[in-house]
């Protein structure tokens, strides 16, 4: 799948998809190259077309790419998503009684 957005290729990823996306954005951090899928350069349709045969061509590679972009987007659950947030909040937060004025 070639997804517009992140959320559009955690979708793909969590269906089980290798994924075709620019070396752009978000999408590196999702995409790892040749492992659950392939990135392009960003405006470049003729890098594009070769990363597309290459998942067409070889259906085993693809299957072996979607099964990692499952695992990985298994890392992006809401649950481990918002533990996240809250260690790093967690960490910066100022308590609130420095916040009230004496």
């Amino acid at each position: 799948m070639i997804p517009e957005s992140p959320v559009r290729s955690l979708e793909a990823m969590a269906s089980g998809l290798p994924v075709l996306g620019a070396d752009a954005s978000a999408l590196p951090h999702l995409v790892r190259d040749d492992h659950n899928g392939y990135l392009f350069p960003p405006g470049d349709p003729a890098a594009l077309a070769d990363r597309l045969v290459a998942v067409l061509s070889d259906p085993s590679r693809a299957e072996l790419m979607g099964k990692r972009s499952r695992v990985l987007a298994e890392q992006h659950d809401i649950g481990a998503t918002v533990a996240a947030f809250e260690a790093v909040y967690g960490e910066v937060a100022v308590p609130a009684a420095r916040l009230v004025p004496a």
